[in-house]
């Protein structure tokens, strides 16, 4: 067990920063609302530091999806009339083998395909679909990925 896990479990179980949250979440990140959200297999939405998943709602992440440290995850617009209320709505839903880099930031009712990366610092406010890499603000694609390693296959000169 690292440091960082002893101070994690201090921080969660005994003191109860995050203590509601039936995953294991960094000290420094909090989830609002974690029984909206659904994970898969070795997914832990705000075990990375500095994450704010707001699952208001719901939030659906698949499986091996990584989410990097500061990323914040949001379901749900505040009601601009009565900002103690959120407006319904569909919920975020990120594919598997996923990875959302540091510091993006997905707004409600997004829906990411299936090995999307999401670049560093992007703000992602509409679908992609499987096997893209996005970024920028607003998020759009600079690239596809066609094979297993993220790099785009290069084809073989003819002869």
């Amino acid at each position: 067990m690292t440091r960082d896990d002893v101070i994690g479990f201090i921080a969660q179980r005994i003191l109860r920063i995050n203590g509601h949250v039936p995953w294991r979440v960094h000290f420094t990140s909090r989830v609002v609302n974690p029984e909206r959200v659904v994970r898969g297999k070795n997914t832990f939405p705000g075990d990375s530091p500095c994450c704010y998943i707001q699952a208001a709602n719901g939030i659906y992440v698949g499986d091996n999806t990584n989410i990097g440290p500061g990323v914040g995850l949001i379901s749900a617009n505040h009601d601009p009339t009565d900002n103690t209320r959120h407006l319904p709505g569909p919920p975020i839903r990120i594919g598997k083998d996923c990875w959302i880099g540091m510091n993006a930031v997905i707004l409600p009712g997004v829906t990411l395909g299936d090995g999307v990366v999401v670049g560093a610092g992007a703000v992602v406010t509409h679908d992609f679909p499987d096997r893209v890499v996005i970024a920028g603000n607003p998020a759009r694609v600079i690239r596809e990925i066609r094979n297993g390693t993220g790099k785009n296959e290069e084809s073989a000169p003819s002869t």
